[in-house]
């Protein structure tokens, strides 16, 4: 490595200890035994010697740095084990721990003596790391697991006890299909693994220790032995039950009216228009109904806009008793409400209309304190006809109905039937 410099010290005691050794004054190394040089892997002596200790200190450890060397050498104080990292000559990275004082007149400057700690910090880390991964291993919401080549679980972490119901003691060695709710969809994930090796954010539904359900998404790795043998997978399950929940919410409120769940206007009338198309093209029946329930307003009155809400609620329970599976019913707004009737002739049309009217006035909704809200409804109702192109000629039909009805003392179904019908209606 040749000379490591002369700095008006002893330098060939230095050069002899086999302890890392430098002289340094004013930021510059003067000077570096053979050691040094050893630890820096350095290929000469002018590699080091001249340059600032800076171009070795790791920027993390710099600024302490700074503020040490300026007290050792102003006050000539010495610091024992100040623990830093630097980086070699050759780029590696290494762990120090150094001990410096002010150098004896005449020379300037300070001597640090260094010692190589980068196994111990490395099994330090090592240790640190180890603690880190545990603690989240055993505190993450999510399950990591590992399943081996023939799809018994090897580890699965404590969370799966809050989102499966099972223990992770309980679960090792089980087969991993214990926990699909359909063996099809594990087979399909499996075979998505062996073509990508890896697969992310996977929807799949698992069954619980209790038999419930559990939306979850897996993101997996295969892993291969040095020859490319397939023997594991591991990865992480992540419990979607509350975004599925959120997401099956957000589709009802788009899709129904959030006080009665039945389908709410768009969706009604959408509907309807479809049901039209039908019939005009199989020139068979159906039948439009606006249902409004009498003297609405009164009851908002007495008994406020929960009871109101109360009373809505009872309507629709209780007119939909009277309706088919394939019926439409929606609430069109307020106390308004829709019914279609697909392929249905009109004599069971009207007795569709006045089992619903009956229906009605039969209830008895109990409002506490001994009160009983009675209700009753009028009906607005017509029939398609094959010049009805589009449903809101029904719906003119259907209001012009229902107005009549009102007219004619409410509680009662009334009729808008268009001209001759076709041979079916």
């Amino acid at each position: 490595m040749g000379r490591a410099g002369s700095t008006g010290v002893a330098d060939e005691a230095y050069d002899a200890l086999p302890t890392p050794v430098f002289h340094v004054h004013n930021e510059r190394l003067l000077y570096a035994n053979p050691a040094a040089l050893e630890m820096l892997e350095a290929d000469a002596s002018d590699d080091v010697v001249g340059r600032s200790i800076f171009d070795f200190v790791h920027p993390i450890d710099r600024v302490r740095i700074v503020t040490r060397l300026k007290r050792l050498e102003n006050k000539a104080r010495r610091y024992f084990g100040i623990e830093m990292l630097i980086r070699t000559c050759h780029g590696e990275l290494r762990g120090v721990t150094v001990s410096a004082v002010a150098a004896s007149p005449p020379a300037q400057g300070i001597i640090v003596v260094a010692m190589d700690v980068t196994r111990h910090r490395m099994k330090t880390y090592l240790r640190e790391t180890e603690r880190n991964i545990v603690r989240l291993f055993e505190n993450t919401t999510d399950i990591y697991y590992r399943i081996d080549a023939e799809g018994k679980l090897l580890m699965a972490s404590p969370a799966v006890e809050r989102i499966l119901g099972y223990r992770a003691d309980e679960l090792l060695g089980q087969d991993s299909s214990l926990f699909y709710a359909d063996p099809n969809d594990r087979n399909a994930l499996i075979e998505v693994l062996m073509r990508d090796k890896a697969i992310a954010d996977y929807e799949v539904r698992l069954r619980g220790k209790q038999g419930q359900l559990v939306d979850v998404s897996v993101s997996s790795h295969a892993l291969f032995d040095e020859e490319g043998n397939y023997i594991a997978v591991e990865g992480v399950i992540r419990d979607l039950t509350e975004r599925k929940q959120l997401e099956r919410r957000l589709r009802v409120l788009a899709t129904a009216d959030e006080l009665t769940g039945i389908r709410n206007r768009r969706v009604f009338f959408e509907h309807a228009a479809s049901a039209l198309q039908r019939a005009r093209r199989h020139r068979r029946p159906m039948v439009l109904m606006i249902l409004d329930i009498d003297w609405f307003k009164r009851i908002n009155d007495r008994f406020g806009h929960l009871g109101g809400d109360r009373a809505l609620r009872a309507f629709a329970q209780t007119a939909g008793l009277e309706l088919r599976d394939i019926d439409l019913f929606g609430r069109l707004g307020g106390e308004e409400f829709g019914v279609v009737l697909e392929d249905c002739p009109l004599g069971e049309a009207r007795a569709v209309g006045e089992r619903i009217r009956a229906r009605v006035a039969s209830l008895s909704l109990d409002m506490g304190e001994g009160v009983s809200l009675l209700m009753t409804v009028s009906i607005g109702a017509t029939l398609s006809g094959q010049a009805d192109a589009r449903i809101e000629a029904l719906l003119e039909r259907a209001d012009r109905a229902l107005y009549l009805a009102k007219q004619s003392g409410r509680n009662r179904v009334q009729w808008d039937i268009p001209g001759p019908q076709p041979a079916g209606m």
